[in-house]
Formats: structure tokens, C-alpha cells, sequence
């Protein structure tokens, strides 16, 4: 019986860091803050991982972790790498 209810807590967990992630989402994409959907993307991945943790047991939770930091960083150095062309492009278009 105790299973279940920490199956529930995580569940309600995720859904509430789902809601403010959605939040955070809206309010960067309303603002016009460039440049935030890998750190959202990452963000996400490692609240999942890390709520799963509870569950799933810490040492699972490392692995996994590290498994997503090999992937994610080639990722996250093309989309920042991009990001920054794009707004040395926007600026020297600005100055012209």
C-alpha cells in the first residue's frame, strides 16, 4: 500500500513541476527571451530523473543522469553555438 501512495506523490510531483515549467515557458516565450529551450529541454529532463529517483533508486538515477550529459552536451553546444551566429548576424544587420 505505501508503493502506491509514493507512486501518487510522484505523480503529483511531476504534474506540479510540469505546471511551472508550462508557466515559466509561457512567460519566456511572452517576454521574448531568446535562447531558453535547451536550458528548458535539460530543465526538464534532469526534475524527471531526479523525482524519479524516489522510485527508482539513486545509483539508477546517477546512470541515467550520466547517460543524458554525454547526449545533451553536443546538443547543447550546437543549439548555443547556433544561438550565438544568429545574434552576431542580428546585430551587425542592426548596425548596418
Amino acid at each position: 500500500m505505501a508503493e502506491i501512495w509514493q507512486t501518487i506523490g510522484i505523480f503529483l510531483g511531476e504534474l506540479i513541476f510540469a505546471v511551472v515549467v508550462a508557466v515559466l515557458t509561457r512567460l519566456f516565450s511572452t517576454h521574448k527571451i531568446a535562447g531558453q529551450t535547451f536550458s528548458m529541454v535539460v530543465l526538464g529532463v534532469a526534475a524527471v530523473i531526479g523525482i524519479a529517483g524516489f522510485r527508482i533508486g539513486w545509483e539508477i538515477v546517477g546512470f541515467l543522469a550520466l547517460c543524458f550529459s554525454v547526449e545533451g552536451l553536443p546538443m547543447g553546444i550546437e543549439y548555443y553555438s547556433c544561438f550565438i551566429a544568429d545574434q552576431i548576424k542580428t546585430n551587425e544587420e542592426i548596425r548596418r
